[in-house]
């Protein structure tokens, strides 16, 4: 399994949901005072605001695994380089 993959997958995600909020909350911001004192669209603005706290913590939970992701590949080719040491050519 490629886990570089997967995070890079996830990250592509959660950058397209982020582009996706700020566009509604553009929309927020250019409804007129009427529009944006609604509960439902107050409502919806605060949720709007959470989820991007949570994709917050997300991405930092993704910024540690990913570092013990790359450690772990630094080990694996270390140990691979063991096994097989390149000859220098003299």
């Amino acid at each position: 399994m490629d886990h570089l993959a997967v995070l890079r997958e996830k990250i592509s995600n959660l950058r397209s949901e982020i582009s996706q909020i700020r566009e509604l909350n553009d929309q927020y911001r250019r409804a007129g005072s009427q529009d944006r004192n609604r509960t439902e669209a107050q409502v919806a603005h605060g949720q709007r605001q959470e989820r991007l706290e949570a994709i917050q913590q997300e991405l930092a939970q993704l910024a540690g695994l990913s570092q013990r992701v790359l450690s772990v590949e630094e080990r694996k080719e270390e140990h691979r380089s063991r096994l097989h040491p390149v000859k220098k050519i003299s």
